[in-house]
């Protein structure tokens, strides 16, 4: 959510009701629905937390990336319906930070389970995880303990757990750096 308050929940929710209510949504779609179109225009801003992500994933597929490569994936295949990556969150209750109150722990259990199951269902070769206080919950949806680094195994998944990409004296190497080895990771078990 927006720190600049041109977005709101009631926004949000109908938005999510007219793209059909379903558990997973096309992200440019639904910021468009409640009319927030900044991380979507032509030429659009990076968005803070999804740059850092996006530059993981695109060092991941072998590109070393600039901002006009992650403005332009932000822009057309993040979170898209019919793209590679899906977008969610552990809390589906937006808020611009975790300071502003919001009531993260009603559905967090149903969230964990929801997002556990789809795991299986649809076995992605990668998940990352972003926020080290979450670990518990990460490791909840996994079905196991991360090790050391933060990785684990869940079947042929390989999942990640990830600073949170706004953290303070977090440079791009370290986003660089996770996305490479994540995909030598990734290589070695498709290889087993």
């Amino acid at each position: 959510m927006g720190k600049d308050g041109e977005d709101s929940l009631s926004g949000r929710c109908e938005s999510w009701k007219q793209l059909g209510c379903t558990p997973v949504i096309d992200c440019a779609a639904h910021h468009r629905g409640f009319g927030f179109t900044k991380w979507h225009r032509h030429q659009p801003p990076t968005q803070p937390t999804w740059r850092q992500l996006i530059r993981l994933l695109l060092a991941y597929k072998g590109m070393n990336p600039n901002l006009d490569h992650i403005r332009t994936y932000q822009r057309d295949h993040w979170g898209c319906e019919k793209g590679e990556t899906c977008v969610i969150e552990l809390s589906g209750v937006p808020a611009p930070n975790m300071q502003v109150p919001r009531d993260r722990l009603s559905f967090l259990s149903r969230r964990v389970e929801r997002i556990r199951h789809q795991i299986r269902e649809y076995r992605p070769e990668l998940i990352v995880m972003y926020g080290i206080r979450q670990r518990k919950a990460w490791e909840q949806i996994a079905g196991t303990n991360f090790d050391s680094i933060g990785i684990c195994h869940v079947g042929k998944t390989v999942a990640a757990i990830a600073r949170h990409p706004v953290t303070v004296g977090l440079g791009k190497e370290y986003w660089v750096t996770l996305g490479r080895s994540l995909r030598d990771i990734v290589g070695g078990v498709s290889k087993v």
